[in-house]
């Protein structure tokens, strides 16, 4: 009985450690994927201007966009 128990123990510990570790990446990954572009709906050349580090990333990706078209966004 002892052994089943430290089985179950060892394996509940292991699950919670690879959880924590999901919501961690989960957490972290997060503001990467909210400044993957301009908002749905929002002027992309307004967004630009605002976000001047980001518009260039985004840019580097989306080259047809026509803001990206603009030298200033380069």
């Amino acid at each position: 009985m002892f052994l089943i128990n430290n089985i179950f123990n060892n394996l509940y510990s292991k699950i919670t450690i690879i959880g924590y570790t999901v919501v961690i990446i989960a957490i972290l990954s997060a503001p990467l994927a909210l400044s993957a572009g301009p908002p749905p709906g929002a002027d992309s050349a307004v967004w630009c201007e605002q976000n001047a580090d980001e518009c260039s990333e985004w840019c580097a990706d989306n080259v047809e966009e026509e803001i990206c078209q603009e030298p200033e966004c380069d």
